[in-house]
């Protein structure tokens, strides 16, 4: 997966055993196409600039394109999956490339720098994570950002001066960070502080590279699956709903206090993206698997011209 200098952030830390929750792979059908649209189709409780988790990805497009029509608009793609077992694939096909991730760039009169995580074929490709990053013109009252927030998605389980669980780092003083985050259950009940701090890590998110995009590659160990959401690589986050925002504070004391430059909101469905991945997997894994069979029947049917 491609990681870039904006990463995904889990402070992990030890609080006891955690809390009982559905886990991602107890949903109906997790890991096949089915089985993440329906997750999508109960994901649509978060958005971000209207950008819904859920949504299709060509609704997500035609928002970005309507909202911002300055801004560049960027397609990331796959490469050719066909590389999952072919590492000496001469050339990409198009057609083989998918959408992984849609990006909008502010033009020169200014706006938010917004990623847009797709889950990718078989299943439809719907949002499965937004994040936005706004730099403001003039410093603003914290107090006034997270009244803001707080108006739009409730309390937050998490934030700057809680002291449920003494994570220090969500309230950084001086020219510093101070963190907020929303954490849900797969039916979209918000988590408690004390429930968030049982989980093995606050799972607060960021913009990253790829936006949680999965590895385009085949399973080549039995004993193990190495590629990211996969049985053997679950992440302790990865069975909730996690919308997190960063204050970008300058000269601020702790707590609800102070001046910030900036804000990034993030939001990343961890079921949806995992029951994606799963059944990318599953797809490439089987169509491997086609291929060696079909080699090796391919095989069987030559050498009535070899001399012996």
């Amino acid at each position: 997966m491609r990681i870039g200098p904006k990463v995904f952030f889990a402070l992990f830390f030890l609080v006891g055993s955690p809390p009982r929750v559905v886990s991602q792979a107890g949903s109906p059908g997790f890991g096949t196409p089915a089985g993440t649209a329906n997750i999508a189709a109960t994901a649509t409780f978060i958005d971000i600039l209207g950008l819904k988790i859920g949504m299709p990805a060509e609704g997500a497009l035609a928002l970005v394109k309507s909202n911002n029509p300055t801004s560049t608009i960027t397609l990331q793609r796959t490469r050719d999956y066909e590389h999952a077992w072919d590492l000496n694939l001469s050339h990409d096909d198009p057609k083989k490339q998918w959408v992984y991730e849609i990006d909008v760039e502010p033009g020169a009169n200014g706006g938010d720098k917004i990623w847009i995580g797709l889950t990718l074929p078989p299943s439809k490709q719907v949002v499965h994570s937004v994040a936005r990053h706004s730099v403001f013109k003039e410093p603003v009252a914290v107090e006034n950002i997270v009244a803001g927030l707080r108006k739009k998605y409730g309390h937050e389980s998490l934030g700057a001066g809680d002291k449920t669980t003494g994570v220090s780092i969500l309230d950084s003083t001086g020219n510093g960070d101070k963190w907020f985050s929303w954490v849900y259950d797969l039916q979209g009940n918000q988590l408690k502080a004390e429930s968030v701090a049982k989980i093995n890590g606050n799972c607060l998110v960021g913009p990253q590279g790829g936006m949680g995009v999965p590895d385009i590659e085949i399973s080549r160990n039995p004993q193990y699956d190495r590629r990211p959401y996969s049985k053997d690589k679950r992440n302790p986050c990865d069975g909730f709903v996690v919308l997190s925002a960063k204050i970008m504070a300058t000269n601020a004391p702790a707590g609800i206090n102070g001046n910030a430059i900036g804000l990034e909101v993030a939001a990343f469905n961890w079921p949806l993206v995992a029951s994606s991945a799963n059944a990318l997997y599953g797809f490439l894994d089987e169509r491997a698997r086609e291929l060696s069979n079909k080699d090796a029947q391919d095989a069987k049917k030559r050498g009535s011209d070899v001399k012996y």
